[in-house]
C-alpha cells in the first residue's frame, strides 16, 4: 500500500507530460509560419506562402497578420485626423532584397467629432519580398511599430522573425488565409470597370464614381499632398447620393480651408462592403 502514493505521482507526471506534448504539437508553427508573438493589445505573426525557397525563385508573397483585442484599433496608411500608421522595419533581414506592402481597405471611425480610418478585430497586410538572391535561403526580421487605440492610444511594437530554408518548395497553411486576405486590397478601379472623376465645388470636391455593377452602401477615403506647410485638412464623412439604379455614387465632401484646386492629384479609395477600389485622378474644375 505504501507503493500507491509513488505511483500516483509517477502516472501524474507522465499525464502531465503527455499534455504539454500534444499540446506543444497543436500550437507549433509549421514551415513558413511564425509564432504568435503577444504585444500592446494585440498578437502579431509573420506568415509566408510557401515553406520554403524553391530554385530560381525570387519572389515569396508574406503576411503580417495582427489579432487586435476588442475594441482596439490600429490605422491606416492615411490614418486622418488622429493616430499614425504602421511602420514596418525589416533591418537585420538576409538575402532580402525589398519587401512591396499592399494595405487593405480601411474601416471609417469616429471620435471627438474628428474622423480617422483604419481596422479593428483581425487585419493582415499581405506583402511581397524580392529576394537579392534568387534560389537562396531567406531570414526575415521585422521589428512593427505601430499605435494602438481605443479610449486611450498606446504605442506598440513587435519584434517577428521567419526563416525559410532554400529547397523544394510547397504551400503552407497560411497560404489560404493570404490571399483572401489579399481580397481586402484595393483593385485598380480602372480594370474593375469603374471611373472615377474628381471636381473642384465651392468649398470643397465632389467625386463621381460610375459602376458596371450597382454600389450599395459605398464610402470614399481620399489621400493627396497639400501645399509645403499646410496639413492635410481633416474631412467629415462625404454625404453619398446613388443614381441609376446604383450605378452611380457622387461623394461631396467639405474641405475648408479649400486646399483642393483643379489639376490637384487625389488618391481616391472606394468601399462597398467587401469590395473595394482605387484610382489616382487629377481634380477637374467643376460646374
Amino acid at each position: 500500500m505504501r507503493a500507491w502514493p509513488g505511483l500516483l505521482v509517477a502516472a501524474m507526471i507522465a499525464c502531465v507530460a503527455l499534455v504539454s506534448k500534444a499540446m506543444g504539437a497543436a500550437t507549433a508553427p509549421g514551415p513558413g509560419i511564425g509564432a504568435w508573438v503577444a504585444a500592446e493589445e494585440a498578437e502579431v505573426r509573420l506568415v509566408s506562402a510557401l515553406s520554403a525557397i524553391a530554385p530560381d525563385a525570387g519572389l515569396v508573397d508574406l503576411g503580417i497578420q495582427l489579432r487586435l483585442s476588442e475594441g482596439w484599433r490600429i490605422y491606416w496608411r492615411t490614418p486622418g485626423a488622429a493616430g499614425m500608421p504602421p511602420e514596418f522595419d525589416w533591418t537585420g533581414s538576409e538575402n532580402l532584397a525589398s519587401v512591396t506592402l499592399r494595405w487593405p481597405a480601411p474601416s471609417r471611425f469616429e471620435a471627438y467629432g474628428q474622423q480617422s480610418y483604419g481596422y479593428t478585430g483581425e487585419v493582415m497586410f499581405p506583402a511581397t519580398a524580392r529576394l537579392a538572391r534568387p534560389g537562396e535561403a531567406l531570414s526575415l526580421r521585422l521589428t512593427l511599430a505601430y499605435l494602438i487605440c481605443r479610449e486611450v492610444c498606446m504605442p506598440g511594437e513587435a519584434v517577428l522573425a521567419l526563416d525559410l530554408p532554400a529547397g523544394a518548395a510547397a504551400p503552407t497553411e497560411a497560404a489560404a488565409e493570404i490571399a483572401r486576405h489579399a481580397r481586402r486590397v484595393p483593385v485598380d478601379a480602372a480594370e474593375a470597370g469603374l471611373a472615377i472623376t474628381a471636381l473642384r465645388k465651392p468649398g470643397g470636391v465632389t467625386v463621381i464614381a460610375r459602376s458596371p455593377e450597382p454600389l450599395v452602401a459605398p464610402d470614399l477615403f481620399l489621400e493627396w499632398t497639400v501645399e509645403p506647410g499646410h496639413r492635410r485638412p481633416d474631412l467629415p464623412v462625404p454625404s453619398v447620393t446613388l443614381a441609376e439604379g446604383g450605378r452611380e455614387a457622387r461623394f461631396s465632401v467639405v474641405v475648408h480651408p479649400p486646399l483642393v484646386r483643379a489639376g490637384t492629384p487625389l488618391a481616391v479609395t472606394v468601399t462597398d462592403g467587401a469590395r473595394a477600389f482605387a484610382a489616382a485622378v487629377l481634380v477637374e474644375e467643376g460646374d
